[in-house]
């Protein structure tokens, strides 16, 4: 039986003290408002809880159980220095925190006493995790990390956005990318990748409605049973969607997005679970 034996591989302390002494010297050298490092801070530490749930029901055996939990300890690691250095968490303004992770990693040491499989495994999968798409040549154990790490990042985005979004206005700028509030500003192609079951791209967002929508789609691109049957009984998933206006442009998407929610939820609550 493949049986996860987390309670030895999931001891992973040492990591976690780092991790924490890591993020304070961060916050020793910001200047200004250290809110949204420390709101990654608590993102870090709900994506790892989402991962050992996920290794947990997917009964990973246990070298990939512990590069699961370690992976998504550090998965955001380049997100303080990328926050000190330029303003903003968007990538495309300002450097690949995947690739800034891993490369952090690497400079601290962080992995040197692990074995040499779970070391490469949590690299490639911090390396990755931000990717649109996986490349389709990662081996099978490559790809169930970094889809762990995707899966349980994306399970706690949806949190932090509705507990955002759900807020007082205006939206922190940090938050939502940089978008506009701004109900006629709307991206087709978005809307198009909802309707037709496509996951939307952070590239084609226009307003923080588009970015409700792209976090909706992610139902379509969550790996595991034990991750959809997560996503799907998200009361901020569901809070995220119903908050779209009902008419014009994002009806449509809307409708799709909630309807799928909802199939996904009744399948997971059958006997035999997802169909």
């Amino acid at each position: 039986m493949n049986t996860s034996s987390l309670p030895d591989a999931g001891i992973i302390r040492p990591h976690e003290r780092w991790f924490a002494a890591y993020v304070e010297r961060q916050y020793a050298l910001c200047e200004g408002d250290d809110g949204p490092m420390r709101l990654k801070e608590q993102h870090t530490r709900a994506v790892l809880a989402h991962a050992r749930r996920i290794a947990e029901e997917e009964r990973f055996a246990a070298p990939l159980a512990r590069a699961c939990l370690l992976a998504a300890l550090y998965h955001d690691v380049a997100r303080f220095a990328q926050y000190l250095r330029y303003g903003t968490f968007r990538d495309r303004d300002s450097r690949n925190h995947g690739l800034w992770g891993a490369a952090i990693l690497k400079r601290e040491g962080r992995l040197v006493e692990e074995d040499g499989a779970v070391r490469r495994l949590v690299l490639t999968a911090v390396a990755l995790h931000n990717r649109y798409a996986l490349p389709a040549s990662l081996p099978p154990d490559m790809a169930r990390v970094a889809w762990t790490v995707r899966d349980a990042d994306k399970l706690d985005i949806l949190r932090v956005m509705d507990e955002h979004l759900s807020g007082p206005r205006p939206y922190c700028p940090t938050v939502v990318l940089g978008l506009p509030d701004a109900p006629d500003k709307v991206s087709e192609k978005v809307l198009e990748d909802a309707r037709n079951g496509r996951v939307a791209a952070y590239a084609d967002l226009r307003s923080v409605n588009d970015f409700r929508v792209l976090l909706g789609t992610w139902l379509d691109d969550m790996h595991f049973a034990s991750s959809r049957r997560l996503f799907a009984a998200s009361p901020h998933a569901l809070r995220l969607l119903e908050d779209l206006p009902q008419e014009g442009p994002y009806a449509a998407a809307r409708a799709c997005l909630l309807q799928r929610l909802e199939r996904v939820r009744r399948e997971s609550a059958s006997p035999d679970g997802l169909l």
